[in-house]
């Protein structure tokens, strides 16, 4: 790194270019879900983490808990909020989206965190009642609940939304029958 590169740190241009692209990041909706189901991970490690060698508190699972969905709740931000010009597409791939981010985050858990932390306890002979195990328990639990939470929230107010938009007459939303509902059949 030349003296080129470290002068633009210190020109007023280079933060205002960084912050209006961090801006248009974040109103972005395609990162509300990966930055919620990220918290919620990092939640749960860091409840893992500082439980490891510490006795459970009465209240930590619900400390943990209420963390992971507040998580979860940011995101769920842009299926709440999809837009004032959103379409029933619209909608539905910001459903999508939340869902898919949300699934993998919960299933590359459970299936990329649980065996090998299972087989590093039973490696080094953790007892089955230590709190070690009750801090894996706890972490796994709280993240587990609060994707399953947020799924279910997802699709009751995308639900909600949908009502919302048809009922204002927004453009796009005249069709009642856009495919889009939940549990609905097709006729094939």
């Amino acid at each position: 790194m030349g003296i080129g590169h470290t002068r633009r740190f210190t020109e007023a241009w280079y933060w205002r270019h960084l912050l209006s692209v961090a801006a248009h990041r974040l109103r972005s909706r395609t990162v509300w879900p990966v930055l919620g189901n990220a918290g919620t991970v990092l939640v749960a490690l860091t409840a893992l983490l500082h439980h490891w060698s510490r006795p459970l508190p009465p209240g930590a699972w619900a400390v943990v808990q209420l963390a992971c969905l507040v998580c979860q709740a940011v995101a769920l931000i842009p299926v709440v909020r999809p837009g004032a010009a959103a379409t029933p597409r619209d909608v539905t791939a910001v459903l999508d989206r939340h869902q898919t981010v949300t699934v993998a985050t919960v299933c590359g858990t459970w299936v990329l965190g649980v065996p090998p932390g299972l087989a590093l306890l039973r490696f080094f002979d953790v007892e089955a009642g230590s709190r070690r195990w009750a801090a894996v328990f706890l972490s796994g639990t709280a993240l587990t609940l609060a994707c399953i939470a947020g799924l279910i929230t997802a699709t009751a107010v995308s639900a909600t939304v949908r009502r919302r938009c048809r009922a204002s007459g927004a453009p796009g939303w005249e069709d009642p029958g856009d495919g889009a509902d939940a549990g609905g059949s097709d006729g094939d």
